[in-house]
């Protein structure tokens, strides 16, 4: 190759470089999470399948802060399918990435929860502009939930949210539908 081609190759080359490292960081920036809008009550209106929660029919989760910063106090309170028998599960939340808040550690509370031995990440996927719904998952995306503000939306606000949800590229095929 001559100079003149080898110094424009290489400058062709550094420019795709340089495109496509920018569009991989604009496609791996989450969305910031507002802690003070995030807290507070929320129902679960859809999630994936799972066996821990497989005979819950209804999930309300109390998501409030503690007097250290970026810690949580998590209380889930699930209605059975079965015999509408309610079990409360209490967790501990943190943030782990202080600069968006998108990632939490839950760890239970009480026995299971010393030495963080009973914990589970979890990620904020999206939310509404007036945090209204929420979407999280595992890291890996093999369990997710949606949250929303209002125990019953609409069953368009349901579309809307689980349409997201698939642009996520969650697994919405065998979606429960919880919270009717």
């Amino acid at each position: 190759m001559t100079p003149n081609r080898s110094t424009g190759f290489a400058a062709a080359l550094s420019a795709c470089a340089a495109l496509t490292a920018l569009s991989s960081t604009a496609e791996a920036r989450p969305r910031v999470v507002n802690l003070d809008q995030f807290d507070g009550r929320w129902f679960e209106i859809a999630r994936s399948p799972n066996d821990v929660q497989k005979d819950c029919r209804r999930a309300r989760i109390d998501f409030n802060p503690q007097t250290r910063a970026d810690r949580y106090s998590v209380v889930v309170t699930c209605t059975r399918r079965d015999d509408d028998r309610v079990e409360v599960l209490r967790a501990n939340a943190r943030v782990t990435d202080p600069g968006t808040n998108t990632r939490f550690r839950f760890t239970l509370t009480g026995l299971l929860g010393v030495g963080g031995l009973a914990g589970q990440n979890y990620w904020v996927q999206d939310h509404a502009p007036d945090y209204s719904w929420a979407i999280l998952a595992l890291p890996n995306k093999s369990d997710w939930w949606v949250w929303h503000r209002s125990q019953s939306p609409s069953e368009a606000e349901r579309a809307r949210v689980l349409t997201r949800a698939r642009a996520l590229g969650l697994d919405t095929a065998g979606v429960v539908h919880t919270g009717r």
